[in-house]
């Protein structure tokens, strides 16, 4: 793995790079579907902020960070990580699936906003597994089970990255299909959602809790 092959010496902006593919951009976050083909590797891109990562599938990648030697990087489905920012990298997959994740910026004004309650089953049967708590924001995986329905508080971004049955419903019972890994929603403070599995088999939503704990 020689340095030269991973070239950063012209970095472009995340929002550049066409491998990530950015859904949500207000004043307190920017949230991005990214997906990396297997053998494909991504332009030099710079994280100006920090950030929330969430890892949808088993990878295996190359990451080769500007000034600095490459690292070979495994990640397991589900894990996350709050990376801090000024990473000016290069992201190659090695495996034989897409490398499929979603980064939440936290933009400074995110620094503002306080953390609501976490996600709550209001009927049926979830569970939901904290897999991040940091100061700056959490990460959760809803496990949803038919017909289930769990309540979500903002702020906070919803993804679904595996891609199951569920619905979001707001509290006039306006109701949005959130079965796309490029179908992310932010949720503002003090908005409540009802995300519900219309689905067979159980259902799963990542959840982004922006903003500092109470």
């Amino acid at each position: 793995m020689a340095m030269e092959s991973y070239d950063c010496s012209h970095p472009i902006e995340i929002d550049e790079e066409p491998r990530h593919h950015l859904v949500i951009s207000n004043e307190f976050v920017c949230a991005f579907a990214v997906e990396i083909a297997p053998g494909d590797r991504t332009l030099c891109h710079h994280h100006p902020h920090d950030y929330l990562l969430y890892v949808a599938s088993a990878a295996s990648i190359i990451s080769a960070a500007r000034d600095e030697g490459p690292k070979r990087l495994n990640y397991d489905d589900g894990e996350c990580e709050l990376s801090s920012a000024g990473l000016t990298h290069v992201v190659e997959n090695l495996g034989e699936q897409p490398f499929r994740n979603v980064v939440v910026e936290l933009l400074p004004r995110s620094g503002t906003l306080r953390r609501g309650a976490p996600p709550a089953a209001i009927s049926g049967k979830a569970e939901t597994t904290l897999t991040l708590d940091e100061e700056l924001g959490a990460v959760s995986r809803v496990r949803i089970e038919p017909g289930g329905e769990v309540e979500i508080a903002g702020p906070a971004v919803l993804a679904s990255p595996y891609e199951d049955a569920i619905m979001l419903k707001e509290l006039d019972d306006f109701e949005i299909p959130l079965d796309s890994f490029r179908k992310l929603i932010w949720v503002c403070a003090p908005r409540k959602v009802t995300i519900k599995n219309l689905g067979s088999p159980a259902g799963r939503v990542v959840v982004f809790q922006v903003g500092s704990r109470k």
